[in-house]
């Protein structure tokens, strides 16, 4: 029996056990999480005859209950930077308070995935479309915790993104399995 190409797709991507590779801008398809696709849904539905939504055609009402995994970010020309307006309170306790901040200068040990995620507000404002990731966060002991990401333009001019509305889906992880255990605060 031979092994689907979706698995076999996972299984190349595998570093160790519990490590798997970050991919960005991944097609629809490969996203899992009923609250990426639920905005997706969403968002489709508010775009008008050729012209992207704007931060004012977003109600939250429509999607209360995955406020807390929101991030709205305006999104700068020239040059390019994404300054965090908005952090829901999931977001903050996995990744602290983001709001104010630029990404470029939020202090992070893996260099290259805030370089990804800039690519990815570059590719959501200068393409005009959703990009959706699929990441993981190191927690306790090493492990690797699976999220995924959606991000969406909006145009105040319908034309041209000046703000980008994302969803973090942190799948199973909790707070706690990003936390040393007790025991091991104890030593």
């Amino acid at each position: 029996m031979q092994t689907p190409a979706h698995v076999r797709m996972l299984m190349m991507n595998m570093i160790g056990p519990y490590e798997m590779e970050s991919r960005f801008d991944l097609p629809m398809s490969e996203i899992s999480s009923d609250m990426i696709l639920q905005f997706n849904r969403y968002w489709l539905q508010i775009c008008g005859s050729g012209r992207l939504p704007a931060r004012a055609d977003i109600d939250p009402a429509n999607f209360k209950r995955f406020l807390p995994n929101v991030i709205l970010t305006d999104i700068e020309s020239d040059p390019f930077r994404v300054r965090y307006r908005l952090c829901g309170t999931k977001v903050a306790e996995f990744c602290g308070n983001l709001t104010g901040r630029y990404l470029d200068e939020v202090a992070s040990s893996d260099v290259w995935s805030a370089a990804a995620y800039l690519r990815q507000y570059q590719i959501a404002a200068a393409e005009c479309r959703p990009v959706f990731s699929f990441d993981t966060m190191v927690g306790q002991f090493g492990a690797r915790h699976p999220f995924q990401t959606g991000i969406w333009p909006l145009a105040s001019d319908g034309r041209t993104v000046d703000v980008c509305i994302a969803v973090e889906d942190y799948l199973k992880l909790r707070p706690a399995d990003m936390q040393p255990s007790t025991v091991l605060q104890a030593y």
